[in-house]
C-alpha cells in the first residue's frame, strides 16, 4: 500500500512539472489525506518550484507553500543591499589589439614576455644579482642570469640540456639527472644558478628559479558582505546542456537565505557550445545557429536573480577569434544582454569591491597538462600552479593553444591576484596557492561522444561561492539532482 501511495504521489507531483523531495513523500505517507494535501498545496502556486520540500508538506521552516509560492522568492525576502557597483576591469586585451601577425609583432610579443617576466624574477633576493648571458659566461665564479626557455633537451643519461637567450646571448644550461623532478617548459622565462662547466660551452645549473608568487604574501580582510558564485563551461546549445540541474541552482539562488549575499556570478567561458569547433559536433546540437544559442544563453542569465551583477568572459568555443588573449564578445551578441553584464576577454584581471580577481578560461592547459607529467586532466588545480609559479598564463608557445603576437604579452600574471578562476578542462577543484585562492570552475554539460573518444569524464553542476572579504571558498553541488537531494554550502577551504 505504502509503495503505490508514494508512486502515486511522484506521479502526481510529474504531473505538474516538479520533483517532489523524499522525505516529502515520507510526510506525506503518513496523512490520511496525502494527495488531497498534495494538490492542495499544488494548487497554492503561482509558480510551482522546482522542489516540493518537507517543510512545505509540514508547514514548518521558512519555504511553506505561502512563502514560496507567492510574492517574493525566500531568497530575496530581507535583502537589503543596494545594486552592488559594477567590476572594475584592470586588465583585458578588448579595444587594445594591435596584432597584424608579421614578423614585428612577434618580436615585440616575445620581447614584452621577457622584460615583464625579468622584472618579476629581478624582485626575488636569490635572482638580483642576476648578470646578462653576454657577461656571466665569462667569470669563473657562481652565477645568475635570467633567460627565455628555446629549447629543452634530454640526454640518453636523463639530463636536460636547455637552451636560453636574453637580448643579447644565448647559451646551453645542463640539468643533472638527478634533478628528475624539475620541468621546465619551452618559451617560458627562468633565472638560473649555476658555474660554467670546465669546457666553457654551458651552465651547469645548481637551481632553476621561477617568478613565481612571494611567499611572505599577506592578504587582508575587506569590509565586504558579498560573495561571488562562479561558473564556467555552460555549453548553452549542446544536447548534453544540464537544463535541470541549471534549473535546479536558479531556483537556489533565488530562495535559500545562503544565496542573499551572492551579489556577483562569474563565467568563466564556453558560454556557448558554437559551431564546428570539434569533430561531428553537430551531432551533438540541440540548437545549430550560433547567434540561437547565445539568445539562449542571455535568456537564461536573464532568469538570475536582479540584484546580482554578472561578469562574462568567452573560451574557446565561443563566437571570438580564436587567438588568446580574446577580446569580448561583438556588439550584436553583447545586445542581447541586459544591462547587469560586464563584458570580459579572455583573461581578464577585474577589481570587485576591492579583491582582485583573475580570470581565465584555461584553453593552454591543453598544452600545460601534456607538456609536464606529474599533472593530469583530473587536477586541473595543479596546473593552475604552475601557471602561477611561471606567473604566465600560457608559456607554451606553438602548441595546441593560439597566442595572438600582441606588443603586450597580455598573459603575464604581472600583479599577484586574490583570486584566480579558470575552466576548460569541464572538472572541478578549489584550493589555495601562497595566499592566492584557487577556483577552477565546474562545467553545465555532461559527457559528449567526443569526451568520451578522449576519455574526458567531466564533473559537473558543482558551483563555488566565495566571501570577498574573508576569501572562504564553499562550493554548492547540484549534480545530484536525480537523488531530489536538499542543496546547502559547503565550506570547502
Amino acid at each position: 500500500m505504502g509503495s503505490s501511495l508514494q508512486e502515486e504521489i511522484i506521479r502526481l507531483a510529474a504531473s505538474k512539472g516538479v520533483l517532489i523531495d523524499p522525505l516529502a513523500v515520507k510526510e506525506l505517507e503518513n496523512k490520511n489525506d496525502a494527495i488531497a494535501r498534495l494538490q492542495t498545496i499544488l494548487h497554492s502556486f503561482d509558480n510551482p518550484p522546482l522542489i516540493i520540500t518537507h517543510e512545505m508538506i509540514s508547514g514548518t521552516g521558512p519555504e511553506t507553500a505561502e512563502s514560496a509560492g507567492h510574492g517574493e522568492p525566500v531568497g530575496t525576502v530581507g535583502h537589503i543591499s543596494s545594486t552592488p557597483s559594477p567590476p572594475k576591469i584592470l586588465k583585458d586585451i578588448t579595444g587594445n589589439s594591435t596584432s597584424r601577425g608579421n614578423v614585428k609583432d612577434f618580436a615585440k610579443y616575445f620581447t614584452d614576455r621577457f622584460h615583464s617576466l625579468k622584472k618579476i624574477l629581478m624582485r626575488r633576493g636569490d635572482m638580483a644579482g642576476a648578470l646578462p648571458i653576454s657577461r656571466a659566461v665569462r667569470l669563473n665564479r657562481d652565477i645568475s642570469v635570467i633567460g627565455i626557455v628555446n629549447s629543452v633537451h634530454t640526454t640518453r643519461n636523463g639530463h636536460k640540456i636547455l637552451e636560453i637567450e636574453d637580448e643579447e646571448e644565448r647559451c646551453k644550461v645542463l640539468l643533472m639527472a638527478d634533478r628528475k623532478d624539475e620541468y621546465v617548459l619551452k618559451d617560458e622565462v627562468i633565472g638560473v644558478k649555476g658555474r660554467m662547466n670546465r669546457e666553457r660551452t654551458m651552465i651547469v645549473a645548481d637551481a632553476i628559479v621561477r617568478p613565481d608568487v612571494p611567499f611572505n604574501r599577506s592578504v587582508e580582510k575587506i569590509d565586504s558582505t558579498s560573495r561571488v558564485a562562479v561558473l564556467s563551461d555552460t555549453h548553452v546549445g549542446s544536447k548534453t546542456f544540464l537544463r535541470e540541474e541549471w534549473d535546479l541552482m536558479l531556483d537556489w539562488l533565488k530562495r535559500a537565505p545562503e544565496a542573499r549575499d551572492i551579489n556577483y556570478v562569474i563565467i568563466s567561458g564556453d558560454l556557448a557550445d558554437g559551431i564546428g569547433v570539434y569533430p561531428d559536433q553537430e551531432d551533438d546540437l540541440e540548437i545549430d545557429d550560433v547567434y540561437a544559442q547565445y539568445q539562449r544563453v542571455a535568456q537564461y542569465l536573464s532568469e538570475l536573480p536582479d540584484w546580482m551583477r554578472l561578469v562574462l568572459m568567452p573560451g574557446n568555443h565561443d563566437a571570438v577569434r580564436p587567438a588568446e588573449p580574446q577580446p569580448t564578445f561583438q556588439t550584436e551578441l553583447r545586445k542581447m544582454f541586459d544591462s547587469r553584464v560586464t563584458f570580459v576577454g579572455n583573461p581578464a584581471t577585474v577589481e570587485i569591491e576591492g579583491r582582485n580577481v583573475l580570470a581565465y578560461h584555461g584553453r593552454s592547459f591543453d598544452d600545460v597538462i601534456s607538456s609536464l607529467p606529474h599533472l593530469s586532466w583530473e587536477r586541473p588545480i595543479d596546473a593552475m600552479k604552475e601557471l602561477l609559479k611561471r606567473r604566465h598564463l600560457a608559456p607554451v608557445y606553438g602548441e595546441k593553444t593560439p597566442l595572438a603576437p600582441e606588443k603586450r604579452d597580455y598573459m603575464v600574471i604581472d600583479e599577484v591576484p586574490d583570486v584566480f578562476i579558470t575552466g576548460h578542462v569541464h572538472s572541478y577543484g578549489l584550493d589555495d596557492y601562497r595566499g592566492v585562492k584557487l577556483i577552477s570552475g565546474s562545467t553545465w554539460q555532461s559527457q559528449t561522444s567526443y569526451q568520451k573518444m578522449r576519455n574526458i569524464s567531466p564533473i559537473p553542476a558543482k558551483m563555488p561561492v566565495f566571501d570577498l572579504a574573508s576569501l572562504n571558498l564553499n562550493v554548492v553541488n547540484f549534480s545530484e539532482f536525480h537523488n531530489n537531494q536538499r542543496h546547502s554550502m559547503h565550506r570547502v577551504v
